[in-house]
């Protein structure tokens, strides 16, 4: 089902709860929308083994989803409904391809969504990145090499650290620029 098919969806009046054929049309479009994207799959335990307790391991599995859409069903009041059908579809997707027998060594799971990542960070449209790549001038350091000095500040002994220190921006920066913060300031201890 093509973008086209739910776009319609988009222009709809909420609430239609019991519009089943509507919430189906959905769904329809969420499962070949699932099928044909990419996952981006990180394994923090790989890198760390104190992670996870011995023998079992997490998957941080991550796609590109709309706004629009993740607040328009929303709006229909079908998100924990649409965050099963999705956790699911996840599931059944690394279980028929990468990592086969998954489904059933499962101990927990949760999920979130553009609507969850704008509630916590206040970011516009739930992004997990707050400047284009196409800004002439970055307001941040930008260069990969220097991403270190990004939590340096101009007074002595005060680091920053946080998702608009460095950029790209975005919720993945404020773990590592937290990170580094906290070494800086270690170091400085000793």
């Amino acid at each position: 089902m093509s973008r086209e098919h739910i776009d319609p969806f988009l222009n709809t009046t909420p609430p239609e709860p019991g519009n089943l054929t509507l919430k189906n049309r959905v769904k329809d479009y969420l499962t070949d929308y699932c099928d044909l994207n990419t996952f981006e799959i990180s394994i923090p335990v790989l890198r760390d083994e104190t992670l996870a307790p011995e023998g079992q391991t997490g998957l941080i599995v991550s796609f590109l989803f709309d706004y629009q859409l993740a607040k328009k069903i929303d709006e229909h009041g079908w998100s924990e409904e649409m965050k099963e059908f999705l956790e699911m579809k996840f599931i059944q997707i690394l279980d028929q391809t990468i990592f086969p027998g998954i489904k059933d060594k499962i101990s927990d799971r949760f999920s979130s969504s553009p609507l969850t990542i704008e509630r916590f960070t206040g970011n516009s449209d739930g992004g997990i990145t707050g400047w284009a790549f196409t800004n002439k001038v970055m307001p941040a350091v930008s260069n990969i090499l220097k991403v270190a000095s990004s939590v340096n500040t101009p007074l002595p002994s005060i680091f920053q650290a946080g998702q608009w220190v460095y950029s790209p921006s975005g919720l993945p920066i404020s773990i590592l620029t937290g990170k580094l913060a906290a070494d800086k300031v270690l170091k400085a201890r000793t």
